[in-house]
C-alpha cells in the first residue's frame, strides 16, 4: 500500500525534478480551432507557444474528462494505493469538478484537492507533497499539509506583453497598442483561486523589482522552503528574478522551468510566474 500522487498538466515543474518524483500527470486539452491535443502529451510547450504565435486567436484549453481520473483512480485503486489528487482552481477550470466526479464513482480512498492555484504553485505544492509522503507521513497527514500550504501560497504574474490579452478580447487593440507604446508590464496576483490584475509597472526592471518587493512582504515571518519561476521563452527574466531572489532569500531552493498551455496561454509571451 502506498500513497500516490495524482495531478493535472496546469502543473509547472522542472522536468527534472519532475521525474524524480512518483507522480502521475493528466491532461488537460488544447484546442487551436479544430485540432486538439493532449496538453504534454500531443504537444510540449515549446510546440504550443510556436504554434500560438502564428495564431490570429487564442488557443482553448478544456478540462480532462472525469473518465480520464476514473481510469488512473482505478488503476491505483486496485493496487491498494490510498490517491492525493491536486487540482487547478475551480475558479480557473472544471478539472476539479471533473477529479471530484471521478472519485464518487469508485470506493478507493481519494482525496481530491482544490489547490486554488496554477503554474508554479502547483508544482511547489506537489513537490512538497511527495517529500512528505518519503518522510513517512500518513495520507491525512499530507492531504492536511497540502491543503493548509496551499492557503498561505503566494502566486503573482507578470505579463510582458498584453498581446494576448488583445487576442483575447479582454482588451481593445487601442488600449494594447497605448500600452506596447508605455512599456507597461501587467502584475496579477491568485486571490482566492481568482486570477486579479494587482499593478500595472513601466518598465521589465521595475517590474520584476515589484516582484522582488512582493515576496519580501509576503515572506516576511514565514519559512519559505521552495521558490517556483516559470515563464513564458524568457530564460532571461527568469534567471534575472532569480538572482534577485537569492539576494534576499539564500536558504530556499528555487527552480525554473518553461510555463506550460494552460496558464500561459494567458500569461503570453515573456510571461512570468512566481510562486512561493
Amino acid at each position: 500500500m502506498a500513497i500516490k500522487i495524482v495531478v493535472d498538466s496546469s502543473i509547472d515543474l522542472n522536468d527534472e525534478i519532475l521525474k524524480t518524483l512518483d507522480v502521475e500527470v493528466v491532461p488537460l486539452t488544447v484546442s487551436f480551432g479544430d485540432d486538439s491535443y493532449l496538453d504534454r502529451v500531443e504537444l510540449t510547450p515549446e510546440e504550443f507557444y510556436e504554434r500560438m504565435g502564428r495564431e490570429k486567436e487564442l488557443p482553448k484549453t478544456a478540462q480532462p474528462a472525469p473518465g480520464r481520473f476514473l481510469e488512473i483512480f482505478e488503476k491505483h485503486g486496485k493496487n491498494g494505493d490510498k490517491i492525493l489528487c491536486l487540482c487547478l482552481s475551480s475558479k480557473l477550470s472544471g478539472t476539479y469538478n471533473s477529479a471530484i466526479l471521478a472519485k464518487s464513482m469508485t470506493d478507493y480512498d481519494i482525496e481530491v484537492i482544490d489547490t486554488q492555484s496554477g503554474s508554479a504553485g502547483i508544482g511547489i505544492l506537489t513537490y512538497l507533497a511527495n517529500k512528505w509522503v518519503n518522510l513517512g507521513k500518513s495520507f491525512s497527514e499530507v492531504a492536511d499539509e497540502v491543503r493548509a500550504y496551499a492557503e498561505k501560497l503566494s502566486v503573482y504574474a507578470l505579463l510582458d506583453t498584453v498581446e494576448n490579452a488583445v487576442k483575447g478580447g479582454r482588451l481593445s487593440p487601442l488600449k494594447g497598442a497605448l500600452a506596447t507604446i508605455l512599456n507597461l508590464k501587467i502584475v496579477c496576483q491568485v486571490n482566492q483561486g481568482r486570477v486579479e490584475l494587482f499593478d500595472k509597472i513601466r518598465g521589465a526592471k521595475l517590474a520584476y523589482k515589484k516582484l522582488l518587493t512582493l515576496f519580501e512582504e509576503k515572506a516576511k515571518g514565514r519559512s519559505i522552503p521552495v521558490i517556483g519561476i516559470a515563464h513564458v521563452a524568457n530564460e532571461k527574466g527568469a534567471q534575472m528574478l532569480k538572482e534577485l531572489l537569492q539576494k534576499v532569500h539564500k536558504d530556499a531552493e528555487i527552480f525554473i522551468t518553461t510555463m506550460g498551455a494552460t496558464i500561459g496561454t494567458y500569461a503570453g509571451p515573456g510571461g512570468i510566474v512566481l510562486a512561493f
